[in-house]
């Protein structure tokens, strides 16, 4: 389980860069590292949010399978929202930086609610 702690957590560290990385993906990585240390630490800082929840429904569990729920629906919506998000669409479009990890929470609650069911299935399953 330790490993797959660390793969959620290195996959969402390095996922807003990936995704921006993609053909298409919001102009570039430029806009999220041209503003240098302080810039990368803010945008870290708020997606930590994001797979720091990730982790923590990681000690419900027993199988590192069942992260694959709040994994798959939370990573999915922040890629997709840091891949969308065009910073030099509007002033304010750098709030989207701070807002993307607070609105894939309830993905991940629900996706955490399903690894949790399914956890415990499983556990059923191999005492019986």
């Amino acid at each position: 389980m330790r490993n797959a702690r660390l793969a959620v957590a290195l996959g969402g560290i390095l996922l807003p860069y990936t995704a921006r990385l993609l053909p298409g993906g919001g102009g570039g990585i430029a806009p999220y590292v041209e503003q240098g240390l302080p810039a990368i630490l803010f945008l870290e800082a708020f997606n930590a949010v994001a797979w720091g929840s990730i982790v923590a429904c990681s000690f419900l569990y027993r199988d590192p399978v069942a992260l694959l729920g709040p994994a798959l629906l939370g990573f999915g919506y922040v890629g997709w929202a840091h891949y969308a998000l065009d910073l030099s669409a509007d002033a304010q479009a750098g709030l989207g930086v701070v807002f993307i990890p607070l609105y894939a929470l309830p993905l991940i609650a629900v996706g955490g609610a399903l690894g949790y069911v399914l956890d415990r299935r499983w556990r059923k399953r191999d005492a019986e």
